[in-house]
């Protein structure tokens, strides 16, 4: 479905790697999942889900509709207390002129939220907005001055403190443009893609530079102090990339692994020395991608082999003595794993979601157990948006 698009690339070059041997995957066959009744939200895809606090679940997206040949689109924000069974939905205001969709959600507490999506170009600015236990309010952050540009969006924002929120995405630099002589009053523009870093200091968002930005795309950030955020993505030629910022200036961290290609499109730490990383790794030119999953101890990073037939990851949260993972196997279908001491079990999804027309975007460990969310690709072409629960 093209109105959705989930955090993963296509790839391109090779590196080699240390990995830590943990031990082969099990079947999780006491898995017991329950599908969120959404019938009352109509044609949607969720494509992330947060655990705001203590009590409080949220999953998001994008609600779909069809008026004639334009298919309207609003964003979808879901919530649920652990002491309730429905699921009920938080109004947001109108996303951005390109697309309603929400890209990822932070929260520091239930009333303190950020969330953000795509560049508007007729506002000139890529419109993030705050929640404050009420109500959400758009507030613009800036783009970058004196380039013009045929698309960018945020796709990922980490809320540290009310005074201290990180986000990262991308921008589509127009180099030149000139007429199309093949198509009359077309135009052929030259591009090159950049990497971009926004944070919020408690009165308005700043660009932040970061080395080597035309050549690197940022996927995700994690912001665990004023003086130690990570950033994850890959580089022009497609080789995974992890930053580091402490407070002064950024680096390059070295990032092992045994693909051709590969991307890291998320970013989770329990503390300054347990951070993970997950993406996506490319063997050769025909793969379609496995999991790639690295481990950060507080000195080196580290690959962490995953099962074999394990495909990218589209999403990755932290879980009781490990973490759950979430994305697609090399033959398309959908998958929920989780890695607890060591050990890694697989969650296997309903009969009635495991085929290629359903897709799970993103994971959160609540009260519950594991929480994935996603779409399904209905007849019509429109969306049905997918919410599974396992106690497991």
């Amino acid at each position: 479905m093209s109105a959705v698009h989930v955090r993963t690339r296509t790839a391109v070059a090779a590196l080699a790697v240390t990995v830590i041997a943990l031990s082969a995957v099990t079947a999780h066959a006491d898995a017991r999942w329950c599908a969120a009744d959404l019938s009352g939200v109509g044609d949607a895809a969720l494509t992330g889900v947060t655990r705001v606090d203590a009590d409080t679940t949220w999953a998001y997206g994008v609600q779909v509709s069809q008026e004639g040949k334009v298919q309207p689109r609003t964003p979808l924000l879901l919530a649920r207390d652990d002491d309730e069974k429905a699921w009920h939905r938080i109004p947001m205001p109108a996303f951005a002129d390109r697309s309603n969709q929400i890209s990822e959600i932070s929260a520091v507490s239930q009333d303190d939220a950020w969330a953000v999506g795509l560049y508007e170009e007729k506002r000139g600015a890529f419109l993030t907005q705050h929640w404050d236990g009420s109500a959400w309010q758009v507030i613009g952050a800036p783009a970058p001055a004196g380039k013009r540009l045929s698309g960018a969006g945020l796709l990922d924002v980490s809320a540290r403190a009310t005074d201290d929120v990180w986000a990262v995405g991308w921008l589509i630099v127009v180099d030149s443009e000139e007429p199309d002589p093949d198509k009359p009053g077309g135009t052929i523009q030259q591009t090159h893609g950049e990497a971009l870093v926004e944070h919020w200091d408690g009165t308005a968002w700043h660009i932040v530079p970061v080395p080597d930005a035309t050549s690197l795309w940022t996927n995700s950030v994690t912001a665990l102090a004023a003086d130690d955020v990570w950033v994850s993505g890959y580089t022009s030629d497609d080789q995974p990339v992890i930053l580091h910022y402490d407070g002064a200036s950024w680096s390059r961290v070295p990032v092992p692994y045994d693909g051709m290609n590969g991307e890291l499109i998320d970013l989770e730490a329990r503390g300054a020395h347990n951070i993970w990383a997950a993406g996506r790794k490319l063997n050769d030119d025909a793969d379609t991608g496995h999991a790639l999953l690295a481990h950060w101890n507080g000195h080196t990073w580290r690959q962490v082999p995953a099962p074999a037939g394990t495909g990218r990851v589209n999403d990755l949260t932290l879980a009781p003595q490990g973490i759950a993972i979430t994305g697609e196997q090399t033959d398309g279908t959908p998958y929920v794993m989780r890695l607890r001491d060591d050990r890694w079990s697989k969650l296997s999804v309903p009969s009635n979601s495991a085929d290629t027309g359903s897709h799970l975007t993103g994971v959160a460990w609540t009260l519950h157990g594991v929480t994935a969310v996603g779409y399904e690709e209905g007849a019509t072409g429109l969306p049905s948006p997918l919410l599974l629960i396992s106690g497991n």
